[in-house]
């Protein structure tokens, strides 16, 4: 069986992450993972010194986080590219941890899809979905998540292992149950002490997003819920 992490961060990117690459990598194989998925996050946080860039260069910085993961992982381990956004509108009074998982992203669906930090719940849904994409709702019942629209959702990430914070794990479950959607497993991983204690197990290595996309849809996978 082959381990693959669904939710973790790098400090070359994330401004909540102190772990840089080369330690998360080495972190998860020596935890017996063949890859992980990397989900740094596009939020207020990612660009509050780097805001009077252009969309393309910070899809540029961005990306940096996956490549020095790719970097660190060598062609014995994988790293398929993902993100984590965060819609609160740059003026809103309260940040909200409405965060959502997007699988099977590309390089151009970033730079093509513009800032999606402005977009509206369905507008990221539309163009994750039309991409061929999944929109996952992350750690959806942590404390002060506003519940959406199931219907502009692919999934519910039903483990979140975060030792920071209580996802409730238990009702992201049951709620994935009660509308049929997709379920995931994430650590959450921020930082070099944090445990590699989520994702799914599947019986074929997944080394592609096409492979992640079409293993998650299909549901041919366990999840890794170690708490």
């Amino acid at each position: 069986m082959y381990r693959l992490e669904l939710h973790c961060h790098t400090s070359e990117v994330s401004a909540c992450s102190t772990c840089p690459a080369e330690t998360l990598i080495a972190r998860y194989r020596a935890a017996g993972y063949s890859g992980v998925v990397s989900t740094n996050h596009i939020n207020l946080g990612t660009y509050q010194k780097r805001e009077e860039l252009t969309w393309a260069d910070k899809v540029d910085f961005f990306l940096y986080g996956y490549e020095a993961l790719k970097a660190a992982a060598g062609a014995d381990f994988d790293v398929l590219l993902g993100c984590e956004i965060n819609l609160t509108p740059a003026d809103w009074p309260a940040y909200l941890p409405n965060d959502y998982l997007i699988y099977g992203v590309t390089p151009q669906w970033l730079r093509d899809t513009g800032d999606m930090r402005k977009m509206t719940l369905e507008e990221l849904s539309c163009a994750a979905r039309d991409a061929g994409m999944l929109i996952v709702h992350a750690h959806p019942f942590r404390v002060g998540t506003l519940m959406m629209d199931p219907g502009l959702l692919d999934g519910y990430e039903v483990f979140n292992g975060n030792l920071r914070h209580n996802s409730h794990n238990n009702l992201a479950n049951a709620l994935a149950d009660l509308e049929h959607k997709i379920k995931t497993s994430g650590s959450d991983f921020h930082h070099p002490d944090d445990p590699p204690c989520g994702g799914i197990l599947t019986r074929k290595r997944i080394q592609s997003n096409e492979a992640l996309l079409a293993v998650l849809r299909s549901g041919e996978y366990q999840l890794i819920e170690n708490d």
